[in-house]
């Protein structure tokens, strides 16, 4: 397998946990929400930060690939 597909594969795969990660977040916030749990609520948020880090990263990862080629 070529490298760049490796490389293009490994960032796919982080996308769609990332996704899946955002999405869990949003539920949990939700939850807590209508729970009224303060302390769920922050949790949730939170873990909604590192997914949007980590959706930065992906990006700034993908940006510094398309210099380099």
């Amino acid at each position: 397998m070529n490298l760049a597909r490796l490389n293009t594969a490994k960032t796919l795969i982080s996308v769609v946990g990332t996704i899946f990660a955002g999405r869990t977040a949003v539920q949990r916030i939700r939850q807590a929400r209508t729970d009224q749990d303060r302390l769920e609520l922050l949790d949730a948020a939170l873990n909604a930060a590192v997914v949007i880090t980590g959706l930065l990263v992906i990006v700034r990862r993908l940006r510094r690939g398309e210099e380099e080629a």
